[in-house]
C-alpha cells in the first residue's frame, strides 16, 4: 500500500510547532511532533526549521504545509451572482469592489466557498493576505530546503483537524472556535463548509485558566457568535447546534461550562488525536490543531478544503524556475569574471614589468652619483656590497689611527679583566658615554666594593673612579653601590 508524507508548520507569535503525518490508504498516522517557545527578537524561526530534519528527524522530501499569522490574514463575506463569481476567480475580490485594509497592489486573495441564499444570489467567503506578509512566510522555509507544497490560514487547518477527529462536524451546521494567544476565530460550518470567518484580538492572558478570564472570553465568543448566524440564517442560534472549541489551554473544561451557559449549546472540545494512530509518541502537545491541520493539507489537498496562497495567480512570490535560462546566465557570469581576471592579470603584470624597469634605471643612477669612479655597470647592487666590505676592511685596519673613542666592548673587557672572581661583584646596570661610564651592582661585603675600585683605578683606561650610594640591602646580606669612572684621556704622538 502507498505510503505519503506531510508535515504541518505552524508559525506563531511566540512558539513554533511542527507535526509530521503518514497517510497509508484512509488511515493517518503522527509520526513526530515538535513545539517549542520562541523569544521575541531573538530566536529565528529559519534558524530553528533548519535542525527539524537533521536533529529530530522529519523527512526533507515530504510535502510542507505553512499557515500565515493570524494578524496578517483578513476575511470577507459578500453576495454576488454567478457572473460575479467568475468575475473574483478572474480577477480577485476587485471585481466586486470589495476591498480588503491593504493596498490593492500590495493584496493577495482566494476565493475559498460560496453557497446559494436565494434563486440567483451567492453568499463568497473570500481570504486575503498582503504579499509581503506572503513573501515573509515564503522565506520562512527556505534555509530548511523543505518542500513546500501549500500556504493556508490558520482557521482553514483547523477545520481539516476537526473534520478528520470529529466527523460528524461535516453534516448540519456547527460553529467552531479557536482561542490562541492573543487571537479568537470564529468559523460557521454548513455541511463541511465554512461559510463565514471572524478574527480579531483579544487581549493577552483573557484565556487563561481564571473563572473571570474564561467569562469573558466566553461573553465576547458568544455575541459574535450570534451576530454571524442571525447574519447568515436571520435567526436565533438553536440550542441543538453544536459549538467545537479548539484551544491549547490545559483549562478548556471550564471555558466550555461558560460558553454553554451563555449560548445553550452543546460545546465539544476538540481531541487533535481521536482519529489518527500515534507512532511511538510519549509526551504529546494538545496545542497541534494548527500544524496538524497544515500537515492534512499537504496530504490530502483534495479531500480537505482551505486556500493555497502559493498557487495564487497574483502572489509572485518566488520567481518562476527558467534553466536554460538560469544555466546561460551562469555560464555568461563565469565567463565574464574569466575574463575579468585575466585583463587584471595581464595589467598587473605589465604595471610590474614597468616598475622594475624604472627601479633598474634608479638603481644604476644611484650608483653613478655615489661611484663616479666607477665606469664599467654590470650589477650594480652587488658592486656596490664589494664596494662596502672593502671600506669595511679599510675601518678595521686603521681604526686605531681614526682618532675613534673608546667603545662600549673595550670597556666591557676592562671592566670584566679588572674583576676577578673572588670579589663576588654582580652589575645590574652599565651606562656608557663618549667620556664615562656608569655602574649599579651588588657585593657581597663592603670590602669588596672597595678593593673593585681600586683595581679599576689601576687600569690605564680610568682617569678616576669614585664609589657613590654605598649601602646594605635590607634582606643584610648583599651590598647595593654605584661607580662613576671617567675615561683616560689619549695621549696625542
Amino acid at each position: 500500500m502507498k505510503m505519503k508524507r506531510g508535515i504541518g508548520i505552524e508559525v506563531g507569535s511566540s512558539h513554533l510547532c511542527a507535526v509530521q503525518m503518514l497517510r497509508i490508504g484512509k488511515a493517518f498516522c503522527i509520526e513526530r511532533v515538535f513545539r517549542t517557545q520562541m523569544r521575541r527578537g531573538t530566536d529565528s524561526p529559519s534558524d530553528i526549521l533548519q535542525t527539524l530534519a537533521s536533529k529530530y528527524g522529519f523527512n526533507r522530501r515530504a510535502a510542507v504545509g505553512i499557515s500565515i499569522p493570524n494578524e496578517a490574514v483578513f476575511f470577507r463575506s459578500a453576495e454576488t451572482d454567478l457572473a460575479g463569481i467568475e468575475q473574483i476567480r478572474a480577477s480577485g475580490s476587485s471585481a466586486m469592489g470589495y476591498d480588503f485594509p491593504i493596498d490593492p497592489d500590495e493584496t493577495v486573495t482566494q476565493l475559498y466557498s460560496y453557497h446559494p441564499t436565494t434563486a440567483e444570489k451567492y453568499s463568497v467567503l473570500m481570504t486575503a493576505v498582503a504579499r509581503e506578509s506572503l513573501r515573509e512566510t515564503f522565506e520562512v522555509l527556505l534555509g530548511s530546503k523543505m518542500r513546500l507544497a501549500v500556504i493556508d490560514t490558520a482557521v482553514f487547518a483547523i477545520h481539516s483537524t476537526v473534520a478528520l477527529n470529529h466527523p460528524e462536524v461535516r453534516t448540519g451546521a456547527a460553529i467552531i472556535a479557536h482561542v490562541a494567544e492573543s487571537y479568537l476565530t470564529l468559523a460557521v460550518v454548513q455541511d463541511n463548509t465554512i461559510l463565514m470567518v471572524r478574527n480579531f484580538p483579544i487581549l493577552d492572558g483573557s484565556a487563561d485558566n481564571t473563572d473571570a478570564d474564561q467569562q469573558r472570553v466566553a461573553q465576547v465568543l458568544s455575541l459574535e457568535a450570534e451576530l454571524m448566524w442571525r447574519k447568515l440564517f436571520e435567526g436565533e442560534i438553536e440550542q441543538d447546534m453544536r459549538i467545537y472549541l479548539v484551544t491549547g489551554n490545559g483549562n478548556a473544561t471550564g471555558l466550555k461550562a461558560a460558553i454553554e451557559e451563555h449560548l445553550q449549546c452543546r460545546t465539544i472540545i476538540v481531541n487533535p488525536y481521536a482519529k489518527v494512530l500515534l507512532k511511538h509518541l510519549r509526551r504529546v502537545p494538545t496545542d497541534i490543531f494548527v500544524a496538524e491541520g497544515l500537515a492534512l493539507r499537504a496530504l490530502a489537498p483534495d479531500k480537505t478544503k482551505g486556500v493555497n496562497f502559493l498557487e495564487a495567480d497574483n502572489a509572485d512570490i518566488r520567481p518562476a524556475l527558467n534553466v536554460k535560462r538560469e544555466f546561460a546566465i551562469c555560464t555568461l557570469l563565469v565567463a565574464a569574471i574569466a575574463i575579468v581576471s585575466l585583463i587584471g592579470l595581464f595589467m598587473r603584470l605589465a604595471h610590474l614589468e614597468s616598475r622594475y624597469a624604472d627601479v633598474k634605471n634608479e638603481m644604476k643612477e644611484i650608483f653613478r652619483r655615489t661611484l663616479p669612479e666607477e665606469k664599467n655597470i654590470v650589477n650594480p647592487l652587488a658592486q656596490l656590497e664589494q664596494k662596502l666590505q672593502s671600506l669595511r676592511k679599510d675601518y678595521t685596519l686603521f681604526g686605531s689611527l681614526s682618532g675613534a673613542g673608546t667603545g662600549p666592548l673595550e670597556v666591557l673587557h676592562v671592566i670584566a679583566t679588572s674583576t676577578p672572581p673572588e670579589l663576588s661583584v654582580g652589575l645590574d646596570d652599565v651606562l656608557v658615554t663618549a667620556e664615562s661610564v656608569r655602574l649599579t651592582g651588588t657585593s657581597q661585603s663592603f670590602e669588596s666594593v672597595y678593593n673593585w675600585q681600586r683595581l679599576l683605578r689601576d687600569s690605564l683606561h680610568f682617569s678616576t673612579v669614585d664609589i657613590r650610594d654605598v649601602r646594605r640591602e635590607p634582606d643584610g646580606e648583599t651590598v647595593h653601590f654605584v661607580v662613576l669612572a671617567s675615561f683616560a684621556a689619549e695621549k696625542q704622538t
